[in-house]
């Protein structure tokens, strides 16, 4: 790491605004000794006790800073498996600003953002898979993201990963174990032995590289994109979907002129919904931009809603879209809007084929169909319900390529035998895939990993 962890190191742990209160942690060799000079506790305990909270004062040369209580953490029971002390001030930002200030002058040093997590993963207390959990759990944005996240930092990643290593070390040992007596020809264990724990591997983490499209969605969310052309009521879609009046909405086609954000939860599900300009063919400058930007949304879709209008009749514009929903190869759901007014949308336009997609009636105006459409939403996004007990899922794109590159080592590695090519070449293969497993827990990293992973995390964590 560029910064050694021998330092002690300090920040404030929760965010900044006011608040019941402030937690500033320090952790380091000097954790102890740099709080005994500024805190001044309530008892004449000279030796306190770890894990136990002591109330008193923080002061700044006889200058009373806060009533704080104060908890330390003995090495190595503590999160990052260092001395660690913390102070729980009054919330306030200029308070715990002060109070880190005053921790700073005795020797310590602004942590870095994640800085107390990498320690505990630098000292052993918990896996690099782990570690990131603890982030995916802070931003947890939806009880299927916190589920998920929850089951990661409980170690069930791990200990499946653990697992899978250990069955792969012992074929690994034993055929190199076998290239040690190689002219005595000793066998300890047949090729067709060999072939199967291989097999078995290959087919527990395809099932998990398989979990990723659902543990991303589950970790993310699902950028939903609402396209149609003007005023088919897309905005008014977006609103009675969020339940507020986010979008401008107005009888004049092309009011919408961006795009527009707003996240919905649906039972746990986490959806991006972006309502998009309505894509018609124009000359005016700004509405080209908007147009130009809703294409730029829907090449980035993971779902779309088509919005048609049922009170009018097939426009030009709507076989432009259906041209470009055909080639994007996206999942969505055709809406019919406006179903509460009398129908004039033919089933589909002449010579014209529509995506092979689920098609939903609603009215945006009255809310007629909208629990249908959340409900086919989350189904058509997790293909079921949240994350079950038991269930393991990958949510990170660093772990599906571990997993990707330990298959292919695999893969080459039966290709070899078969081919009745010398066992070191088998046994290279087994050796690289233990080495991409282990990069998903931290046996196998590198700094650059370790810097990019931590350097997401908040300061204070």
């Amino acid at each position: 790491m560029t910064l050694s962890q021998n330092d002690t190191i300090a920040a404030v742990a929760t965010p900044p605004g006011q608040g019941g209160i402030a937690v500033i942690r320090i952790s380091g060799p000097h954790a102890r000794a740099c709080i005994q000079s500024v805190f001044f506790p309530s008892t004449a305990e000279k030796k306190p006790a770890t894990h136990r909270a002591e109330h008193g004062w923080i002061r700044d040369n006889g200058e009373p800073i806060d009533e704080v209580l104060v908890t330390w953490f003995q090495a190595p029971s503590s999160y990052t498996g260092e001395d660690v002390v913390e102070i729980s001030c009054h919330g306030g930002t200029y308070v715990a600003g002060r109070i880190l200030d005053l921790i700073i002058r005795q020797g310590t040093r602004p942590a870095r953002p994640g800085e107390f997590t990498e320690r505990a993963f630098l000292n052993g207390k918990m896996d690099l898979s782990q570690a990131e959990a603890v982030a995916d759990l802070i931003h947890a944005r939806t009880e299927a993201a916190r589920v998920v996240a929850a089951y990661q930092l409980e170690g069930r990643l791990s200990d499946e990963i653990a697992r899978m290593r250990e069955l792969l070390t012992e074929t690994c040992g034993l055929l190199e174990l076998e290239l040690d007596f190689c002219e005595e020809d000793v066998k300890f264990s047949s090729r067709d032995e060999m072939d199967r724990r291989l097999q078995t591997l290959q087919s527990r983490l395809e099932s998990l590289l398989g979990s990723f499209a659902r543990g991303r969605i589950c970790r993310e969310g699902i950028r939903l994109v609402i396209i149609g052309r003007p005023n088919v009521g897309k905005s008014s879609l977006l609103n009675r979907l969020i339940e507020k009046e986010r979008a401008i909405v107005t009888d004049v086609p092309g009011t919408t002129r961006d795009t527009l954000e707003e996240m919905l939860d649906v039972e746990g599900v986490l959806f991006i919904v972006t309502d998009t300009a309505g894509v018609r063919e124009t000359r005016e400058p700004v509405e080209m931009e908007g147009v130009r930007r809703t294409r730029q949304a829907m090449d980035s879709a993971d779902m779309i809603l088509w919005v048609l209008d049922n009170h009018e009749s097939w426009h030009p514009e709507d076989a432009v879209l259906m041209q470009k929903l055909q080639e994007l190869k996206v999942p969505g759901f055709c809406v019919i809007n406006k179903c509460d007014l009398k129908t004039r949308l033919q089933a589909e336009p002449a010579g014209q084929h529509l995506p092979e997609w689920p098609v939903l009636s609603v009215s945006a105006r009255t809310g007629a169909g909208l629990d249908r459409l959340i409900q086919a939403l989350k189904n058509r996004a997790l293909s079921g319900d949240l994350p079950g007990e038991g269930e393991l899922l990958i949510t990170k794109a660093r772990h599906a390529d571990a997993i990707r590159s330990c298959l292919n080592h695999l893969d080459n590695a039966r290709k070899t035998a078969e081919q009745g090519l010398s066992q070191e070449f088998i046994a290279l293969d087994l050796r690289g895939a233990l080495d991409a497993l282990g990069r998903i827990t931290g046996q196998v990293t590198s700094d650059d990993i370790l810097n990019r992973i931590f350097s997401d995390f908040c300061i204070g964590k």
